[in-house]
């Protein structure tokens, strides 16, 4: 068996905490009314034309006229220069013949005729040999050129793509720092009312309870023990029976 019952406190709220908390409170509602949609950043020119660099050198296709773009324009002068060299070359050689030609009292005749025909073919072969070489390295050294032009190009518009970036991120940070504002003054706010004012001017009721048997029993064996004592005893005229009875009725009327 137990009895029980409640207690009841009451609190009462301060004038001027209860004035700061309403102004706070308006604030954040005026705050939050306030704050703007947010802005994104477009991409600006920059970015645009990089981007737009960078697309059209990769999707166009690699040419003959990219690599002209690059051809030495002085190659044939090189190479004209070089095969003049060659006939030089094989005049003096062609006069050697002549005269050696001429000493063996052979001159005019079919062996002369031969070696005429063997320099010849040699200057002819050499001059082509060179000029195709010549032309092929010059053709070759064009091309690479033209493909690092290229990857430059591809290059810079990717830079120029960077620095438009960096830019619209800048002025991201600029829209979100004007609407930080008002994010600041509500987060400030908030942080005021995060606080709170818990049940003040409100009334709390706690229940309690007690337990009237466990406190019979233990007054009835505390009694026991008690005038259980001679002495006690003796002077009261009670014994431990009495003793508990006398405890058990303090332990109910707790």
């Amino acid at each position: 068996m137990s009895k029980g019952g409640s207690t009841t406190s009451t609190q009462n709220i301060d004038p001027q905490l209860k004035a700061a908390y309403l102004e706070n409170l308006g604030q954040a509602r005026s705050v939050a009314s306030a704050l703007p949609v947010r802005q994104f950043a477009d991409f600006n020119p920059m970015y645009m034309a990089g981007e737009e660099q960078v697309i059209n050198q990769s999707l166009t296709p690699f040419s003959g006229q990219d690599i002209n773009a690059f051809m030495n324009p002085y190659e044939q002068d090189v190479i004209d220069r070089s095969l003049g060299d060659i006939e030089t070359s094989r005049q003096m050689a062609d006069l050697r013949d002549r005269q050696a030609a001429t000493q063996a009292k052979a001159f005019g005749g079919s062996r002369q005729g031969v070696q005429a025909s063997l320099t010849n073919a040699a200057a002819l072969k050499q001059a082509a040999d060179l000029s195709a070489n010549m032309r092929q390295q010059g053709y070759g050294q064009a091309a690479n050129l033209a493909q690092y032009a290229r990857a430059q190009n591809i290059q810079g518009g990717q830079n120029v793509m960077n620095l438009g970036s960096a830019r619209q991120q800048l002025l991201q940070s600029q829209l979100d720092a004007l609407r930080g504002i008002g994010t600041e003054k509500l987060g400030i706010t908030s942080a005021a009312l995060s606080g709170g004012v818990p049940n003040l001017g409100m009334s709390t009721t706690t229940p309690y309870s007690r337990n009237v048997g466990a406190g019979a029993l233990g007054g009835a064996l505390y009694g026991s023990q008690l005038f259980s004592n001679p002495v006690i005893s003796a002077a009261t005229g009670l014994g431990g029976g009495a003793g508990a009875g006398i405890g058990a009725l303090l332990g109910l009327l707790g």
